[in-house]
């Protein structure tokens, strides 16, 4: 067992200058994961929690200068796994069909106008598979090097360049895409994402004037939040028919909670059973 000397030891010379270090870590680590998820709020979640598994194996992250390749490692992993569950990227054999298929191909002027446009670039980097996603920005927006992702992913060389080569042609027929809701909902002064994250205080009245008014002013011209928005009303009315306490709570046990709180009874409600 270890003397309470040590135990006192080992933390002054341990934990509290590790937990020193993975604090000076986090801004670097929130910019990565914002280049990699393009959602701020998930980039500091990623953030956070790889630092919390950092300091749970504080006794095997003693070397300094190994730490930062195990943060780096762990985020982008943990950034990957939240990422499989995407609903709107596109078909890696469609692409790869397209691209072999000698008389496709695409419109350049279209592609660099909308690359030109950052949210548009962005829409279309949200559109790729997470696992071909990293290594086109850790590659090409970051500088990093070939050896550096296939060590930060864990994958041999051979792959890391494979997954690259893929994001490329992936990110270009992402751009080239001229689905018309897409486009739409492109063209909106509100971006949808940033929108539906509004909405709740919306149907709330929570929101400041000028907040409201762009929320507003995106819901009467996008294509696709409507919908979203008119199913949150629809789903709040319904539960707010939860309300009746008559509707979930039996009538006996009903009464006796208003007459405890001096509310009147319903007039549905047996006035013959007891109150006490």
């Amino acid at each position: 067992m270890r003397s309470k000397g040590a135990t006192t030891s080992g933390q002054r010379n341990g934990q509290p200058e590790l937990g020193e270090v993975l604090l000076a870590e986090l801004p670097w680590l929130v910019r990565l994961a914002t280049r990699l998820t393009r959602d701020v709020d998930a980039a500091e979640d990623c953030a956070q929690e790889t630092l919390v598994a950092a300091w749970r194996r504080h006794d095997q992250l003693r070397d300094p200068a190994a730490l930062r390749g195990w943060l780096r490692r762990t985020l982008v992993n943990r950034i990957i796994d939240r990422s499989r569950a995407h609903h709107a990227e596109l078909d890696i054999a469609a692409v790869e069909q397209d691209w072999a298929d000698d008389a496709w191909t695409v419109a350049p002027e279209r592609v660099l106008e909308r690359a030109e446009l950052r949210d548009d670039l962005e829409d279309a980097l949200a559109r790729l598979p997470v696992i071909l996603r990293v290594p086109v920005v850790l590659h090409d927006a970051l500088g990093w090097t070939g050896p550096d992702i296939a060590d930060t992913l864990g994958i041999g060389l051979p792959a890391a360049k494979q997954r690259l080569r893929r994001g490329r042609m992936m990110l270009v027929s992402a751009l080239a895409d001229d689905d018309a809701r897409r486009r739409a909902s492109l063209a909106q002064p509100l971006r949808c994402w940033r929108a539906r994250r509004h909405v709740s205080a919306y149907l709330d009245g929570e929101l400041d004037p000028a907040t409201r008014s762009a929320v507003e002013t995106h819901l009467a011209s996008c294509p696709t939040c409507p919908p979203l928005y008119a199913s949150l009303v629809g789903v709040r009315a319904r539960l707010e028919g939860l309300r009746d306490p008559d509707s979930v709570i039996e009538a006996a046990v009903s009464q006796r909670i208003r007459s405890r709180v001096g509310a009147p009874a319903p007039e549905t409600a047996n006035r013959d059973d007891p109150v006490s």
